[in-house]
């Protein structure tokens, strides 16, 4: 099952404001103890994670790297019951993964309180096109908050990710993650592929067919990597109403679709589609 999106901000502070004027609803600043500092944007299953590395580090050299590199959408990451027995079986399959760490941040509540959410992850850095792990949550109630998951945008799930790899690599990129998510890939053509995470979907395909797979020609990416998020919102007027208010350039693609250009979140193109 899809867990969440990663994008790395070099200003978290910048990064938070900018997803505030789109409509949603931030947790409050997070320090990890490994270093790196995030905003969450909880949706009802899965969420959007606003990350900043600090310093580099073993285990956060690759979002440093993504971070000196501008940011953008970097990650992906699927549900697991048990980090350590999903990288035990997926090394056993022959794929490299990072040893399994676990680590925490507090989390204040609105009465006061402050507890640790923990978290269990093991990643593949050279996953096709971005990298790929696996997450473990250990107090899952403290993050899929009421007063977090509710959003002036309407904003409620994450429908696809769309991964830009190079034209030779869409099948077998296709295949790969597959083979680690267990999700059902259909290809939609030579240049498009896609796989069904449960209630999300993970579109692969070429810089030249971003297009045909986001069903807009205003996204572009011209190496590696995620280009875009769609949302599902229940009230895509009242986000629409809110982005005219804040003065967002938002592109309304027809009656129910509206693209935030990448460089008005973070380096990634939201679509948000009306649905339910």
């Amino acid at each position: 099952m899809f867990d969440h999106a990663v994008v790395v901000c070099p200003d978290l502070d910048a990064g938070a404001q900018a997803w505030q004027r789109l409509g949603f609803t931030l947790t409050p600043r997070g320090y990890h103890t490994l270093g790196s500092q995030n905003h969450c944007i909880m949706l009802e299953r899965d969420y959007v994670e606003l990350l900043h590395v600090t310093a580099p580090s073993p285990s956060r050299q690759y979002y440093w790297d993504a971070q000196q590199r501008g940011g953008g959408c970097a990650a992906m990451s699927c549900k697991s019951a048990d980090a350590f027995a999903t990288a035990a079986r997926l090394r056993a399959d022959g794929w490299h993964t990072s040893d399994p760490i676990e680590f925490s941040r507090p989390v204040r509540l609105d009465d006061g309180s402050e507890h640790p959410a923990t978290f269990r992850v093991t990643a593949l850095d050279d996953a096709p096109g971005a990298r790929y792990f696996v997450c473990e949550h250990r107090t899952p109630e403290l993050l899929w908050r009421p007063e977090w998951t509710r959003h002036a945008n309407g904003a409620h799930s994450i429908a696809a990710m769309f991964l830009v790899v190079a034209p030779a690599l869409v099948d077998a990129a296709a295949r790969a993650y597959a083979e680690l998510t267990g999700g059902e890939l259909t290809q939609l053509s030579e240049h498009v592929s896609s796989l069904a995470l449960d209630d999300a979907t993970l579109v692969l395909s070429t810089p030249q067919a971003l297009a045909s797979a986001t069903g807009t020609a205003h996204i572009r990416r011209d190496g590696p990597g995620y280009a875009a998020i769609r949302l599902r919102t229940r009230d895509l007027a009242a986000a629409r109403a809110g982005w005219r208010e804040q003065g967002v350039p938002a592109h309304d693609l027809g009656p129910h679709e509206t693209l935030v250009p990448a460089d008005v979140a973070s380096g990634v193109a939201l679509l948000f589609e009306q649905q339910g």
